[in-house]
């Protein structure tokens, strides 16, 4: 075997091939040029030391360590970290999407570039940018948190390249609509459909309300600590009106036909799991067919501007939370909530 040394890196053959190894933090990282031209390999060892000073390479285990590792790694923090639900959707995403792509991958040939790849593929395969932007979103999750081991798996996070979003939807629904919507909901929909557009509640968060937490006589409906997106309880307001009385008869049909159901909105007293069928056709004969359910959360938020609610309730109320408003505002208490139902419910005896 012909080897050459100059200090700064060692070049050698394996047959006629040429190889390149140098010394990053006292671990060798050793590349073949794939030639049996000596200058192709002198070119391929002053590019590892250019890498090597850029902190690109690390050399030794660091280099063996594959995207697949980090990724089993992720799965393994969000069991923790992160509730059920969002667990689950995490790991779809990571088995179907990221792993498919990235496993086999070594951590420090990740490229900007190869995520640009991965972007490209995603939408060339009908998938939006927002959602690559979130498929990237967790693969970053995962080399930060491999940066952070002891010893680190990742030497340094690559760039990622997120999109603008341009698909961010912006519908509401206005009161003669709601109207509509109601009359053609089927009557197992209506309660859920009320209280969602009254209160800006997520679809999640009302699937999960049981009758113990719904106080008819105070008027409000709370939600347990854990049981919402953001981890916190809160209370929101049962107003008079459509929102009370549907409330009032889901109660009474679920105490003379299945007392023993815990669920607030449900079909025959199981909870609804399903509604994509029954509300798209609603809204197709109401006239609204482009409308989401959580357009009904935004539509909430902005009826409980124009009521006059403070933007902090307004906030507590349907669970908006940001970093600089949690600073700013950190207690809403029992009058707050009070007050807010009192403007909500006027705005709806308005309307």
């Amino acid at each position: 075997m012909r080897q050459s040394r100059d200090g700064s890196g060692s070049i050698y053959q394996r047959g006629n091939i040429w190889w390149v190894k140098v010394y990053v933090n006292g671990n060798p990282h050793r590349e073949s040029s794939g030639s049996a031209k000596y200058e192709d390999a002198k070119q391929l060892r002053d590019k590892l030391l250019g890498q090597k000073h850029r902190g690109e390479i690390s050399g030794g285990r660091l280099d063996r360590v594959t995207v697949g590792e980090l990724l089993d790694d992720f799965l393994e923090y969000a069991k923790s970290n992160v509730r059920a639900s969002t667990e689950y959707i995490y790991r779809k995403v990571t088995e179907n999407s990221l792993r498919p792509f990235f496993g086999t991958l070594r951590v420090q040939k990740v490229t900007t570039d190869t995520l640009r790849e991965y972007r490209r593929l995603r939408v060339s395969e009908g998938r939006s940018e927002s959602t690559a932007n979130r498929e990237l979103a967790l693969l970053r999750i995962a080399y930060r948190n491999g940066q952070k081991d002891t010893p680190p798996k990742v030497l340094m996070v690559p760039h990622f390249p997120m999109v603008k979003e341009e698909n961010v939807r912006t519908g509401f629904l206005r009161d003669e609509q709601y109207a509509a919507l109601l009359k053609e909901l089927p009557a197992e929909l209506q309660p859920l459909f009320v209280v969602g557009y009254e209160t800006g509640i997520r679809l999640g968060e009302l699937r999960a309300v049981r009758w113990e937490q719904v106080d008819m006589a105070e008027g409000f409906i709370t939600l347990e600590m854990g049981e919402t997106k953001n981890g916190e309880g809160r209370v929101v307001p049962v107003l008079a009106g459509d929102m009370k009385t549907l409330l009032t008869e889901a109660k009474k049909q679920r105490d003379e036909n299945w007392p023993t159901s815990p669920w607030v909105f449900n079909r025959e007293g199981e909870p609804i799991k399903d509604l994509r069928w029954a509300w798209a056709k609603a809204c197709e004969r109401a006239g609204v067919p482009d409308l989401k359910f959580h357009d009904l959360r935004r539509t909430a938020v902005r009826n409980m501007r124009r009521a006059g609610v403070p933007q902090v309730v307004r906030m507590k109320i349907s669970g908006h939370k940001t970093d600089s408003m949690e600073r700013r505002y950190s207690i809403v208490d029992g009058d707050d909530i009070s007050i807010a139902k009192r403007l909500m419910e006027a705005r709806t005896k308005t309307a």
